[in-house]
């Protein structure tokens, strides 16, 4: 195999490929979460690329014939263009030899079976870069990646000393009670809507952003989402005598924070109700000029953090809004923890950098926690 992405496309691995010209860094396989297929090297993919930690700014909306005041539009965060701070591009910029590839979606046993499948073929295929010396191999998974990687060292092994690193990231290794009551987020936000005092002009649209919004999550919740309950099979079966494998290097991320999105009002100016002059030849002639701002409804918003804390994983400080940072620790591993949400740790570059560091760095220690009692 000669290095470079060739057309980037490699339909043996359902995914994608990049060789690198060093055959002595590591190669890195890639493993996606369930229903976020092609997440790696395009995140916008999970549908929640929010911009929730900045106000969106004030819109000018030009020159109108008359005045307006009140209500503009209601609606959530902007959309941010996350798809240049993929993790494919920026691994393969790195110089690591790197591979994605799909999963059949839905449940765990079929996208396990996939992934003995690619394993295999990589571990094969990356040796044949070096024969002499093969390079090292890190296996990093996001979500249900994780698991698949879990399961994948239990029974497959280190392949001979191969791989050296596990790395997963938000991944629910002691389930998510998320997975159990998928229609409490339908639920709970609906009965949020009806508690609060909002003007009918504002509560009707926010609360139909609201749906929107939690309703792909309830849509990820499904079949597959089911067996990551705490006590489902799948959760109980990695745990039970669950070990470290010897030689390799494991390391867990977990996230705290559940926001996924603000909800705004975006509302007139008092300046868009006051006439304006322009002189067009010797008559004065009469316009407005338009401008909204954004106003976060805090009774609402953010959404996640305003329903009730029926599970751990939407509770700001323990969750991010699909697993907890307890759950996504192994006891063997060393861990850090973040304050990101489930969906942008698929293109947080602070994160990105942890794991290069522990890629290219003989020795890594995750930072002292100080827990609160």
């Amino acid at each position: 195999m000669t290095p470079g992405c060739k057309n980037g496309w490699m339909p043996e691995y359902r995914g994608r490929l990049c060789i690198s010209a060093d055959p002595s860094k590591p190669a890195i396989l890639l493993v996606h979460g369930l229903h976020a297929a092609e997440s790696w090297n395009k995140p916008s993919i999970v549908g929640y690329n929010y911009d929730f930690r900045h106000t969106p700014k004030d819109t000018d909306l030009g020159h109108h014939s008359g005045p307006n005041a009140g209500l503009y539009k209601a609606g959530t965060s902007n959309k941010i263009d996350v798809d240049p701070l993929n993790w494919f591009d920026y691994l393969v910029k790195q110089g690591f030899t790197v591979a994605t590839w799909d999963q059949p979606p839905d449940t765990f046993d079929p996208a396990y079976d996939s992934a003995k499948i690619v394993l295999a073929k990589f571990v094969a295929d990356t040796a044949a870069l070096k024969p002499s010396s093969p390079p090292p191999i890190a296996l990093v998974g996001h979500s249900r990646g994780g698991l698949i990687i879990h399961k994948l060292l239990r029974e497959q092994g280190s392949q001979g000393g191969r791989i050296r690193w596990a790395i997963t990231i938000h991944t629910p290794h002691h389930g998510s009670q998320m997975a159990k009551t998928p229609e409490r987020l339908a639920e709970d936000a609906a009965e949020l809507f009806a508690k609060v005092q909002l003007p009918p002009d504002v509560k009707h649209p926010l609360k139909e952003v609201a749906l929107q919004i939690v309703s792909p999550l309830k849509r990820m919740i499904d079949e597959g989402q089911h067996e990551l309950a705490p006590e489902s099979a799948l959760i109980m079966g990695l745990l039970n005598g669950d070990a470290k494998v010897d030689g390799v290097d494991y390391f867990t991320f977990g996230g705290t924070n559940p926001t996924l999105t603000r909800l705004y009002t975006w509302l007139f100016t008092p300046m868009s109700a006051v006439p304006q002059y322009k002189v067009k030849g010797i008559t004065p002639e009469q316009y407005f000029d338009w401008e909204v701002k954004a106003a976060e409804v805090g009774q609402v918003s953010p959404l996640l953090d305003r329903i009730t804390e029926f599970a751990p994983e939407i509770k700001a400080g323990q969750g991010d809004s699909l697993v907890t940072d307890q759950s996504a620790r192994l006891s063997y591993a060393a861990h850090e923890t973040d304050s990101l949400n489930h969906a942008e740790v698929l293109w947080n570059r602070d994160l990105q950098n942890k794991v290069v560091h522990i890629l290219t760095k003989s020795t890594w220690v995750a930072p002292v926690q100080v827990l609160k009692r």
